[in-house]
């Protein structure tokens, strides 16, 4: 007869009273901070509407897939610009799938070690699953409005709008229109201290 054994896992050992261990860290997408430069960002969307293929963008701008789906958690725009990318890319991804629909993959079959022929395998399962993906992503009404306006969101990525452009060289004292002037809080605490001051 087999004796039991009479080891256990550390949990178990561990007095009842004993705080159990904290779960899992849960990373909060508020707190992520969006790090990549705008460049960055740009080359990654572009070439991902080209290619629809991530490793092979991130492997292209030179950033690491698991950096990259950070960047998605912690930037909206960053998200709805990747999703809008991979709707873009739909027709490359239709086009491989009928090309191994239609072709096949060429592989190598191997006896005992030694490569003894090729064969082609018809098997498209996982673009088909990949394509209803993209539909899915596809049905989603925001996606259809960052499609339509892909290149200004890009161009905009890359070169953010101005809210405010003081330009010296321009301003004129008798110039009566202050529709355009905005009180900042500079602006605020100078007047105050103008104030207290005299």
């Amino acid at each position: 007869m087999s004796e039991l054994s009479t080891t256990f896992p550390p949990t178990a050992l561990a007095a009842p009273d004993a705080a159990p261990e904290p779960p899992a860290r849960i990373v909060d997408p508020a707190g992520l901070s969006p790090d990549l430069s705008r460049e960055t960002q740009a080359a990654f969307v572009q070439t991902l509407a080209q290619w629809g293929n991530v490793r092979a963008a991130a492997q292209q701008v030179g950033v690491s897939r698991a950096h990259l789906y950070r960047m998605r958690r912690a930037s909206a725009e960053f998200r709805q610009l990747w999703d809008a990318a991979l709707v873009l890319a739909r027709p490359q991804v239709e086009e491989v799938l009928a090309d191994r629909a239609l072709n096949g993959v060429q592989e190598t079959v191997f006896y005992h070690g030694e490569e003894i022929a090729t064969r082609t395998r018809y098997d498209a399962r996982l673009l088909l699953a990949h394509l209803a993906r993209l539909d899915r992503v596809e049905s989603r009404h925001q996606v259809h409005t960052v499609v339509a306006e892909f290149e200004e969101r890009v161009a905009r990525l890359l070169d953010p709008p101005v809210l405010m452009d003081w330009d010296d060289d321009d301003y004129d004292d008798d110039d009566d229109d202050d529709a355009d002037y905005v009180v900042t809080f500079e602006d605020r605490c100078e007047a105050a201290r103008y104030a207290s001051e005299g």
